[in-house]
């Protein structure tokens, strides 16, 4: 079984730092309803969020500020979510914190802190990539060593 990853970004926009920490410290991921699709693609990156398997590995941006963590969602989506009207936040574990407080400065995909995105998955093509430009420097994790 190949796992899925996901770029989960809460934007500066809307979560300073203290609401970063908390997030992390609630356990809680949050995307907004409203979050449009990316390109093309007939699905919304909010409803990418809600679908996103149970199991499912992100990591978690405060927009190209920084890196935070590699987690693991542990739980559906909540629509009624605290954070407030609109959002919806889903519970997660933490697998790894980063070991960097260093912006992403690498190439731009779709899922590197780097694009304009919320909720976007790694092509399992882009796998190699992600380890290179996100898993090994931020988390200092290499596929191989977990049998991928």
């Amino acid at each position: 079984m190949q796992p899925s990853f996901w770029k989960l970004s809460q934007g500066t926009q809307h979560f300073g730092c203290s609401d970063m920490l908390q997030s992390i410290e609630k356990r809680l991921v949050y995307v907004h309803r409203d979050t449009a699709a990316k390109g093309t693609k007939s699905q919304t990156q909010a409803q990418d969020f809600i679908t996103a398997p149970v199991g499912d590995y992100f990591y978690l941006t405060h927009g190209n500020d920084g890196v935070y963590l590699l987690g693991q969602f542990a739980g559906p989506a909540n629509i009624f979510s605290d954070y407030g009207e609109g959002w919806i936040d889903r519970p997660f574990r933490l697998i790894f914190p980063s070991v960097t407080k260093d912006p992403y400065a690498g190439a731009m995909k779709w899922w590197t802190p780097n694009e304009n995105s919320t909720f976007t998955r790694v092509p399992p093509t882009e796998l190699v990539l992600f380890e290179e430009y996100i898993l090994t420097p931020f988390f200092n994790v290499k596929l191989a060593d977990y049998g991928l």
